[in-house]
């Protein structure tokens, strides 16, 4: 294993939104108030990729809420989807990200289908990441300083699988820093961090 450090220099681990599967009942403790559920996830983690479904009607009111519960050193990646760019409060969206969220926005998280409809001044400020179907990393724009995942699952991993996924990441890092968004069960997030320890990220 000592081999895999040399190239993958660190590896940091994120939720794909704020409380995915069980988060909510193992992460959070359970008299945690809601309102208090952001500062207390930006304590433990230090980027979020947002999921469209995030948004509500109000984006401007959110974006506000979030960065007053986190460090300015946090990181911000969002979900760009077809579905998100056709959506009736699709500008309110880019409204609230261009007045309030800008400044911690590290990239976007865009699938291959929403590339072409994304406002050309998005592609020139922030880094790409763009999500091809069914792969666990996506392509990174030349100016993205961290290659990102998104691995997705309702079980905790295997043993075999986990090897697949660190091996996966070990031959295909785009950069010596990976960030890897998690839609999973709390189990796997303790079963990464055990991978980690093991193989030195």
């Amino acid at each position: 294993m000592t081999g895999f450090a040399s190239q993958l220099r660190s590896l940091e681990l994120a939720a794909y939104g704020w409380s995915p599967a069980d988060w909510q009942r193992l992460f959070y403790p359970e008299d945690l108030p809601q309102e208090w559920q952001i500062s207390y996830y930006a304590n433990e983690f230090a980027s979020v990729l947002l999921p469209v479904s995030v948004w509500d009607e109000l984006p401007a009111r959110q974006a506000v809420l979030w960065m007053a519960e986190v460090r300015p050193e946090f990181r911000f990646f969002v979900e760009i989807t077809p579905a998100l760019l056709r959506a009736d409060h699709w500008s309110q969206v880019q409204e609230a990200i261009g007045k309030h969220l800008f400044q911690q926005v590290q990239g976007l998280w865009v699938t291959v289908d929403a590339v072409t409809a994304l406002p050309n001044e998005w592609q020139e400020q922030f880094a790409l990441h763009v999500q091809q179907a069914g792969e666990l990393l996506a392509v990174p724009s030349v100016s993205a300083g961290v290659h990102c995942g998104l691995l997705r699952t309702t079980e905790p991993l295997s043993p075999q699988i986990l090897r697949q996924v660190f091996e996966q990441l070990k031959t295909t890092a785009a950069c010596p820093d990976m960030l890897l968004f998690l839609e999973t069960p709390w189990r796997t997030v303790e079963q990464i961090r055990i991978m980690q320890q093991l193989y030195g990220i």
